[in-house]
């Protein structure tokens, strides 16, 4: 890869590379030109030991194929019909008559509030669904949703370099730290990618994933291919907080891998060893955090849900297409169809290790976990 002329011209604020007679001091920063050609005789410093790492970062002559398969769509993606309560604190009714008659049983409250419609009904010129716990709830105050198709990857072996996915719509760019060019083909969010190098600039690391395309690290979700957790062997399941991803282990072989959402910062998930201890195809959840519980929320049937931290769960998420993000209250969402790969493949007891390299979330948070 070719060093750009901006790279030789920070040569002039250090001091000059070697003459004929020798290498430089130790002490010395060599210029950019002399260290890509002679790094041995060079401290890997300054404005020259950027120029030879980065001219050392290049992408493999012939990419390798990841040993990757993408888990197949399933239709419908969930067995469960969902919908979102649209208007704030809609009635509830003991039956469509009720509600053309006005006969109010009750009400879901305001907030994030999803409903699993069991039925549909009619009364008068009226639509009425029938929820999870048996009410009703006019068709008006709600919306359909449809979960999200995303899902994984199997491995069949473990993969050459990393992997990820890419969480923003980018362009990449030619060199790290330079901006996208303005066209060109866009990387769409969900592709997954190989990191073949890295390069840091300024605070952010940037990712090499093909010739001459380098990625800023926010935009992509990354899995690292790591070993088991001190005394855990066979199935495990290690959860990324900073990359927000998810992988599952046989020993130390990579079998799963995709994207999540775990814990905002008010409501983080734990870090830690854990263990799954509870499995449940489907579960309500609901609660609030906030004394003014602006934060309420009401979600029937969850699928797939495996608790490992108390109240905190791994489970399949519907109201939302955020992963990539944080979105919970403790939980770590999944896609349904991931969700339901790993309620499948992962009995109870099976070890989970949540870590954030960044060492950002606090390791004795003991509150959260909620959806």
């Amino acid at each position: 890869m070719n060093v750009l002329p901006w790279l030789f011209a920070l040569a002039l604020t250090v001091a000059p590379g070697p003459g004929a007679a020798g290498s430089p001091a130790a002490d010395t920063l060599c210029a950019p030109q002399f260290q890509v050609l002679h790094p041995e005789q060079c401290p890997p410093l300054g404005p020259g030991g950027y120029a030879a790492q980065l001219a050392a970062s290049k992408a493999p002559a012939v990419i390798p194929d990841v040993p990757a398969e993408r888990l197949p769509k399933l239709t419908p993606v969930v067995a469960y019909k969902y919908a979102r309560v649209t208007t704030a604190n809609a009635p509830l009714f003991s039956s469509p008559e009720d509600g053309l008659a006005d006969k109010v049983s009750g009400t879901l409250g305001k907030g994030l509030i999803y409903i699993n419609i069991v039925a549909t009904a009619q009364a008068g010129d009226q639509t009425y669904y029938q929820i999870r716990r048996g009410e009703y709830i006019r068709a008006a105050d709600v919306s359909v949703v449809n979960p999200t198709d995303f899902r994984g990857v199997t491995f069949s072996e473990n993969p050459p370099y990393p992997v990820g996915w890419v969480v923003l719509n980018v362009r990449p760019s030619p060199m790290p730290g330079m901006a996208s060019p303005k066209e060109g083909p866009t990387l769409p969010r969900r592709s997954l990618v190989q990191v073949f190098a890295t390069q840091q600039v300024g605070d952010w690391n940037w990712y090499l994933i093909g010739p001459q395309q380098w990625v800023e690290q926010r935009a992509i979700a990354r899995v690292d291919v790591n070993p088991p957790p001190e005394g855990v062997s066979g199935k495990w399941i290690q959860v990324n907080l900073y990359e927000q991803t998810l992988a599952a282990y046989e020993d130390q072989r990579l079998v799963y891998a995709t994207l999540v959402s775990s814990g905002l910062d008010k409501w983080p998930t734990r870090p830690g060893l854990f263990h799954i201890y509870v499995r449940l195809l489907t579960d309500g959840m609901a609660g609030s955090y906030t004394p003014d519980r602006s934060d309420y929320y009401y979600l029937e049937r969850v699928p797939w849900v495996m608790y490992f931290d108390k109240a905190r769960a791994l489970h399949g998420e519907y109201w939302h297409d955020g992963l990539g993000f944080k979105r919970s209250h403790g939980c770590v969402n999944m896609a349904p169809l991931d969700a339901r790969w790993l309620f499948d493949w992962a009995p109870k007891g099976t070890p989970v290790w949540v870590y954030d390299p960044s060492g950002q979330t606090p390791v004795d948070e003991d509150e959260g976990g909620a959806p």
